[in-house]
C-alpha cells in the first residue's frame, strides 16, 4: 500500500484536489455545507505533506509545522465563527503552507529525468495550488483593505470560495467579469496571477518537451 502511494502520489493528490475543487460545490445545500470541503481540503494537506517529506528530516519538520496550525484554524473556523483577524492568520498560513508546497513540487518535476503519469500529476497539483495561494492572498487583501473587489466585503468574508473561483478564472486568463478587483491594490494583484499563469504553463511545457526529448535520444542510443 505504501509503495503504490509513493509511485502515484501526486496522482493521487492531483485526484483529492479535483475532488475538493469540483464535487464541494454540489454540497453547498447540504445540511452541512462546510462539512465536505473540510474534509477533502484537510486530506489534501496531508497527502501534499506526505508527498514532499521524503527522507529529508527538514521538508517533515516544515510540512507538520506548517500543517497543523493549518488543519486547526479550518476546523476551528467550521465549530465556530472567526473574527476577521483569524481569519487573516488562516489564510497567511494556508498561504505559507500552499506556496512551501509548490516549491518543493516544483523542484520534484525539474529534477525528474523522465516524462511520467506522476510527473505531469505533479505539474498540474502545482497549477491549481497556484490558483489556492492567490484566492488565500485575495481573502487577506480584502480583510486588509475592504472594498476590494465589486462584491461585498460581507459576502466575501461569509463565502471566501467566490475568491477561488475568481482566482481559476484569473489564472486562465478568462475573466468572465461577474467578480473583478475595484483597487489598485486588487488590480496589481491580479495581473500578477494572471502573468504567472501564463509564464508557468510556457515554462512547463518547455520542461516536460526537454525532459521527453531528452528520454527519447536516450532511449535510441540504447
Amino acid at each position: 500500500m505504501l509503495r503504490v502511494f509513493i509511485q502515484n502520489k501526486y496522482t493521487i493528490l492531483l485526484c483529492i484536489v479535483l475532488l475538493n475543487v469540483i464535487a464541494a460545490p454540489f454540497f453547498s445545500q447540504s445540511a452541512h455545507p462546510e462539512l465536505f470541503f473540510n474534509i477533502t481540503f484537510s486530506l489534501i494537506m496531508l497527502t501534499a505533506g506526505l508527498s514532499v517529506a521524503g527522507d529529508k528530516k527538514l521538508s517533515q519538520a516544515a510540512s507538520i509545522a506548517l500543517m497543523l496550525p493549518c488543519l486547526f484554524f479550518v476546523w476551528l473556523a467550521y465549530f465556530y465563527t472567526l473574527e476577521e483577524h483569524m481569519l487573516m492568520a488562516s489564510a497567511f498560513l494556508q498561504a505559507m503552507f500552499l506556496f512551501y508546497i509548490s516549491l518543493l513540487i516544483i523542484l520534484f518535476i525539474f529534477r525528474s529525468p523522465v516524462v511520467i503519469r506522476d510527473v505531469v500529476s505533479a505539474a498540474l497539483v502545482v497549477y491549481l495550488f497556484s490558483a489556492m495561494l492567490f484566492a488565500k492572498l485575495y481573502l487577506m487583501l480584502e480583510l486588509a483593505y475592504p472594498g476590494s473587489f465589486s462584491i461585498s466585503h460581507e459576502t466575501i468574508r461569509d463565502n471566501p470560495g467566490l475568491l477561488k473561483y475568481f482566482s481559476m478564472v484569473t489564472l486562465s486568463t478568462l475573466g468572465y467579469g461577474d467578480l473583478s478587483p475595484v483597487n489598485d491594490k486588487s488590480q496589481t494583484l491580479a495581473s500578477m496571477e494572471a502573468i504567472f499563469g501564463q509564464i508557468y504553463l510556457a515554462v512547463l511545457i518547455a520542461r516536460l518537451v526537454g525532459m521527453q526529448g531528452a528520454s527519447a535520444k536516450t532511449f535510441s542510443k540504447k
